[in-house]
């Protein structure tokens, strides 16, 4: 699990369908990707932290 983007998720009311939607992925597909079963593309690091007002080093790596 991204502890880190479920906590920059949830610090601006986001759920992760809502999240999802924003960056035009399936609602399954972010909800595996959050959780940790398969990685986020580069691309959509990015888009998530545009969203989210982050760097995406601040979301994506220790």
């Amino acid at each position: 699990m991204n502890r880190k983007l479920k906590a920059a998720r949830v610090e601006i009311g986001l759920t992760q369908r809502q999240l999802a939607e924003l960056i035009k992925m399936p609602f399954s597909t972010y909800q595996k990707k959050e959780q940790g079963y398969t990685q986020f593309t580069i691309k959509e690091a990015s888009e998530i932290a545009i969203v989210l007002n982050k760097k995406p080093s601040e979301i994506f790596f220790n």
